[in-house]
């Protein structure tokens, strides 16, 4: 399940997908809904989603269960269902996963806090992410892909509980926030000492997404590719969010998206998509872009 990446690597950089979640909202997911429960209830909507992402030209699309962990789900009454739920999200894009492209199995935060900043144990919360890597892996993903994460602990232990499961790609990709003293993330880890613990635990590639837009990426990736040698994924978002008339909106185009990710690439990313406020027609203009 690593040789298809390593092997994508070898030869051009890697496209991801771009967002999730405004993509289904567009197509029906109410406020406060989870978007992990339409692989049972609406997997025809994800499928189609994920795609359009493919057809945009992505070598890697994520499956919907960022908030996919047994811990998450329970917060809304579904821990029972957790297992089910992320297999089945795994099944849903593999199924429209082309021949020569990959899925990866995505896991995204809990939402609490390690302690003893919070209640959640580490190692109920390396359990949690141990048993969502296990249904995607079964589910058909080729590689787990852990994101938009703002706590370095947590990131290690969800890159633990997965790496348990023996010979798995892991991807692990921090959130940042620019400071006037560089990039950090919320809790305050910078980013070289993200990236030598992630690397010494065994992280697969490293990363970045969410948060910020392109144009700020580009010295992100310069910093991570300037800590490790590891193949590197950056997802930004579409620029910088806007409140109007109660929604977030995104301005930045398609097209300065695309260019921003030339400049990312020469900063030394491997592995380039979207975040939050990107569709499939900047996945496709990344990809026109960059190949």
């Amino acid at each position: 399940m690593t040789q298809g990446l390593l092997e994508i690597l070898k030869t051009r950089t890697v496209i991801f997908d771009g967002g999730m979640g405004s993509m289904l909202i567009e197509r029906g997911l109410g406020p406060g809904e989870s978007p992990e429960t339409w692989n049972l209830e609406k997997p025809d909507a994800v499928a189609e989603v994920q795609r359009l992402y493919y057809e945009a030209g992505s070598d890697v699309v994520h499956t919907n269960s960022f908030g996919g962990s047994p811990v998450k789900l329970a917060d809304r009454g579904l821990a029972d269902r957790a297992d089910r739920i992320n297999h089945r999200a795994a099944e849903i894009t593999k199924s429209v996963c082309p021949a020569g492209k990959l899925v990866a199995g995505d896991m995204g935060p809990t939402g609490k806090f390690l302690k003893p900043l919070g209640d959640l144990e580490p190692r109920d919360a390396e359990d949690s992410y141990r048993r969502q890597a296990e249904a995607l892996l079964a589910g058909g993903a080729d590689l787990i892909s852990i994101e938009t994460m703002y706590s370095l602990e947590e990131t290690l232990a969800a890159l633990r509980g997965a790496k348990s499961l023996g010979n798995v790609f892991v991807i692990a990709a921090l959130t940042y926030n620019r400071t006037k003293n560089g990039f950090f993330t919320m809790m305050g880890d910078g980013v070289a000492k993200a990236v030598e613990a992630l690397e010494a635990s065994g992280a697969d590639a490293i990363g970045s997404n969410c948060s910020l837009g392109s144009a700020d990426m580009v010295e992100v990736a310069a910093a991570i590719r300037a800590a490790t040698p590891r193949p590197i994924l950056i997802q930004p978002n579409a620029g910088k969010p806007l409140a109007l008339d109660d929604a977030v909106v995104y301005r930045q185009t398609a097209a300065e998206f695309a260019a921003d990710g030339l400049r990312i690439k020469a900063a030394g990313a491997d592995m380039l998509g979207g975040c939050c406020g990107t569709t499939p027609a900047f996945i496709r203009e990344l990809a026109r872009a960059v190949r």
